[in-house]
């Protein structure tokens, strides 16, 4: 090495490569900027708009947030507000990208309307891109305005195919263009002080693979003469040049920031126990390397990979430094109502007070760093000492709820007796009596979902509390977050008595929680559309949907737009059945089982419409994302695999499946689900030749319907099941309801929910758009251009120009070839 001087740290070095590249941002509609964390990319932007943009040009700068796709979404439509207002609102209006908004959303970023030279950065994209269906994606990055320039800043973690980016057509900055070449590196280091040889620079480019984060980091270990040292990792060279350079005050603060994504000045002051900061303090988050001040935010933001080395070096800390870092990170989640993180928190140093001192609310199937919650409260009762649980025995029949709500029977049985001990031991005979009527309520959970049995016992537990509960809250999701009330049928010819129970459920649960769900009238709406009385089931469901909305139970919300949708389905009305399926999608809930309901009713749907190819694959292979979901999960899990089973074909797997399926369903009593399994048993014995086996199912499956008058799965399945609905009515000795004599298919034209459905997913094949799809499915089903033209209200020249399209597309010269390609 020829040459030292001092280190000159606010170097920002850029190859005469990527100065060409980042030229064209102020041309091109869209500029995509990819690679990994730690390349520059970010500053690489802001340098050069500092640089080179147009003096009063605005610069719109958003950032994605970790772990808040719809908070993030929300101020990117806040932000598109300020350039175009009418399509902010509309965005805003549309709420977060899902399946079925996806086309109409790709339409408002295509139409967005910028009258002055602006430019719009969205940076750290990749928190939010691989949450966005294909079709906005496609919208954004194919942008065409005169006056908006678009600049996506994302790491490399695509949810897309590879060259997705590279084939958009956007203005393309990879990772080559970001690396830089053993003479780019020669020339930084001369910048920055440091001169190096011909070799030396090429051994230092071997070692940093021209990655500006391991070549400043190493630079700056040159700088301290220590040589370079080719065997330290990134995190290690972190260590070397940061950590070992602060002081223990620096390192004391560094610890505790390193459990957030970002910190402000009032955070680090709770943090540190502090009523305001040193000078010191701000001058150590200024000068050292990877900490950025977020101006908006009004926050101290560490990089990505300063965070990974500061929370290895606490995880590697002396227990009292581990314990004081998480327990005011714990405390500062907690306040700011944050329960899961604070959860984290506390779970890591076993603090097992701070837990318990939590509100454990609407925590069934919430995970802590990916392990179940339910897994860490059983890790927590063997290990709290008893003194700590005698003064939170609410919180500990919150556990023992969520152990039931996950289906942990054996756990909560044994936790109920230890709190009946506790509360034993109560010196106040008022609190005492009050606190046994808490535990009495969860106990009547240990029935469910037999709602007979659960009344008397919630009746006796509003009796002894008084008034509003401690254990249930108002945003406690109902049943476990079941939508769909007709699981509450157990036995045959007990469903007036069954409707009846929940009533006086619902009743009681609005004394003790302040809310009426709704549910007992969903009960009732769906019990009318099972008998086949459809008049009577739209409009309980609608009655059922606003005392949903108005007490904030996403449940019987979702359980009434599953409903409505079914009522479509029965009326073969496609456009109203894509809504709901819409619907189902923005239901909102604040758990972690809202979405995977959601899914689950989606699935019902896309299953028997035979679109197999809209269900999430895990779901198709028989994965289920929570093992340790309620009962009522595992069942509605198995019927539908059931039904995919029997869409695909698979007769001999679903006839294995279905004999296990059926025996678990009577055991746990769930009676309708149990009478829909022998009905897809019936078909898959059918489907392989064995008619009298199928029969029996049959006749088995409406035994048990016939004395409540469940008519709806046989007008449903009668065209499928050749002739043996007819016979089982014959053998028992019962006459066949005119509905049900009458019944066709379930529903017409799926292939336009199909079409719809795959364009905005982005699966429609040899890349056909959704118009060109339908015509291209009309004209091999043999319609003439004028039939096609007047079923999709088109011109018959516009039914030309898309056949010359599809064509095209598909290699083919004439229409005859389509049903072989098509189907």
């Amino acid at each position: 090495m020829a040459e030292n001087k001092v280190f000159k740290s606010n170097i920002h070095y850029y190859s005469p490569r990527l100065l060409k590249k980042l030229g064209d941002i102020l041309s091109a509609p869209v500029t995509v900027i990819e690679a990994p964390s730690g390349y520059g990319k970010t500053t690489a932007v802001r340098d050069y708009l500092m640089d080179n943009l147009p003096k009063g040009t605005p610069v719109y700068w958003w950032s994605a947030a970790e772990d808040a796709p719809g908070i993030s979404w929300t101020r990117l439509c806040r932000e598109l507000e300020h350039i175009d207002p009418a399509a902010g609102k509309q965005l805003l209006s549309a709420g977060f990208p899902r399946l079925m908004s996806a086309w109409e959303i790709g339409e408002a970023i295509s139409g967005l309307r910028c009258d002055t030279q602006s430019l719009l950065v969205l940076d750290d994209f990749h928190l939010l891109q691989k949450e966005l269906p294909r079709t906005v994606m496609s919208a954004l990055l194919s942008y065409s305005g005169t006056k908006l320039r678009l600049v996506i800043i994302t790491q490399t973690a695509r949810p897309f195919a590879l060259s997705f980016f590279e084939q958009s057509g956007a203005h393309y900055i990879h990772i080559e263009d970001l690396r830089l070449s053993a003479e780019d590196v020669r020339r930084y280091c001369r910048l920055c002080g440091v001169a190096l040889s011909e070799a030396e620079a090429g051994r230092l480019y071997d070692y940093t693979e021209g990655w500006i984060v391991a070549l400043y980091l190493t630079v700056l270990q040159m700088q301290r003469g220590e040589g370079l040292s080719p065997g330290l990792s990134l995190l290690q060279l972190m260590e070397s040049i940061v950590w070992e350079n602060i002081s223990s005050q620096g390192k004391n603060l560094f610890f505790h920031i390193a459990l957030f994504p970002g910190v402000t000045i009032d955070q680090i002051c709770f943090l540190l126990q502090a009523d305001s900061l040193p000078e010191n303090v701000f001058a150590l988050l200024e000068e050292t390397p990877f900490v950025r001040y977020e101006a908006e935010e009004r926050r101290y933001v560490p990089h990505a990979i300063l965070r990974e080395m500061l929370l290895r070096r606490l995880k590697a800390a002396d227990a009292r430094t581990r314990i004081s870092c998480y327990s005011r990170a714990g405390q500062w989640y907690a306040r700011a109502g944050d329960t899961v993180q604070a959860l984290s928190c506390f779970f890591k140093v076993q603090d097992y007070e701070a837990i318990l001192s939590l509100p454990l609310k609407g925590l069934t199937l919430a995970r802590i760093d990916a392990v179940p919650f339910t897994e860490l409260a059983a890790g927590l009762l063997a290990n709290c000492p008893i003194e700590i649980k005698r003064q939170y025995p609410i919180s500990l029949l919150r556990i023992a709820y969520a152990f039931i709500g996950a289906d942990k029977r054996e756990r909560a049985g044994a936790l109920l007796e230890e709190i009946k001990t506790i509360i034993g031991e109560v010196a106040d005979k008022k609190e005492r009596k009050a606190l046994m009527g808490e535990w009495t309520l969860v106990s009547a959970y240990m029935e469910f979902p037999d709602i007979v049995k659960m009344e008397p016992i919630l009746r006796e537990a509003a009796g002894m509390i008084g008034g509003r509960c401690l254990t249930l809250t108002s945003d406690e999701p109902f049943a476990f977050g079941l939508p769909l009330m007709i699981f509450f049928h157990r036995t045959p010819g007990g469903l007036e008595k069954e409707i009846q129970a929940l009533s006086g459920v619902v009743r009681l649960l609005s004394v003790l929680t302040g809310v009426k769900s709704g549910a007992d009238v969903l009960f009732k709406a769906e019990a009318a559309l099972y008998r086949g009385y459809l008049s009577e089931a739209g409009p309980l469901s609608y009655q059922a949907a606003y005392l949903a909305e108005g007490s904030g139970q996403w449940t019987v919300r979702t359980g009434t737009v599953n409903l409505m949708a079914q009522l479509a389905v029965k009326r073969g009305s496609n456009n109203d059945l894509s809504q709901y399926i819409k619907e189902l999608e923005e239901t909102v809930g604040t758990d972690a089982m809202c979405p995977f309901v959601t899914q689950m009713l989606q699935t019902d749907f896309y299953m028997w419409l035979g679109l197999t190819q809209m269900i999430p694959r895990e779901v198709r292979e028989g994965r289920t994302t929570f093992p340790e979901a309620p009962s009522w999960v595992k069942i509605y899990f198995g019927y539908y695999r059931l039904g995919i089973l029997l869409q695909e074909e698979e007769y001999i797997r679903l006839l294995g499946a279905a004999e296990a399926a059926i025996v678990e369903c009577r055991e746990l009593g769930y009676l309708m689900v149990e009478i829909y399994m022998y009905i897809i048993a019936a078909m898959g014995y059918l489907n392989t030749g064995r008619r009298q086996e199928a029969f029996s199912y049959v006749r088995e499956a409406l035994a048990r319907a016939l004395p409540d008058g469940i008519y709806l799965p046989f007008i449903e399945f009668k065209c499928m099941l050749g002739g043996l609905v007819e016979n089982a009515f014959s053998e028992l000795g019962e006459r066949m309801p005119e509905e049900i004599a009458a019944s066709g298919q379930l529903i017409g034209d799926n292939w336009k929910l199909l079409i719809r459905l795959s364009s905005e997913s982005g699966t429609l094949p040899y890349g056909l758009t959704e118009r060109e799809m339908e015509v291209a499915t009309l004209a091999a089903k043999g319609l003439s251009n004028r039939e096609i033209a007047s079923a999709l209200f088109i011109s018959e020249a516009t039914v030309r120009f898309h056949l010359r399209s599809v064509f095209s597309k598909l290699g083919i010269d004439r229409r005859s070839k389509l049903a072989g390609i098509l189907e």
